[in-house]
């Protein structure tokens, strides 16, 4: 695969993710309401059909961010910048010059998202809500952050 295919599976990859990201959240929306506190979580970890959004959330999530590494390098490579040995934070310095508004603070600000979601226990539905909150509340970011990785 050459590297602008490469560059169209990862950019569609990614997309595919955030639209099913907010599908869910979507739908927990419509049954719960939004914030999350720790008495909906307690609500939705009950009811089966609810339990598979918070689930689809954890694993979207954790998949945007993994593909959005791939996608800046990518994306810095198709601009004629050298970034085949450059570490992620090299990469991320190198792309605020690009203006696509992400910067190594917010790379790990994603990075702690994706982490905590991924090791939370069902007992800790405060941290549960609070996670699921701020990751409804990046939506409107990685809708602009994809829309600036977006190759013209």
């Amino acid at each position: 695969m050459n590297s602008k295919d490469r560059y169209s599976f990862l950019y569609e990859e990614t997309s595919k993710h955030i639209k099913r990201l907010r599908s869910a959240f979507d739908n927990l929306k419509s049954e719960v309401g939004f914030p999350l506190d720790s008495a909906k979580v307690e609500n939705i970890l009950k009811d089966e059909k609810l339990v598979p959004f918070l689930d689809q959330i954890a694993y979207r999530f954790s998949k945007i961010q993994d593909n959005l590494g791939k996608l800046i390098r990518m994306y810095m490579f198709l601009k004629g910048e050298n970034v085949e040995n450059l570490t992620m934070i090299d990469v991320l310095n190198l792309s605020e010059r690009y203006n696509l508004g992400i910067n190594k603070e917010k790379w790990f600000e994603l990075r702690e998202l994706r982490n905590l979601i991924v090791h939370e226990y069902e007992s800790q539905t405060e941290k549960i809500a609070e996670t699921i909150n701020r990751i409804y509340n990046e939506l409107s970011y990685l809708d602009r952050l994809l829309d600036k990785l977006r190759i013209r």
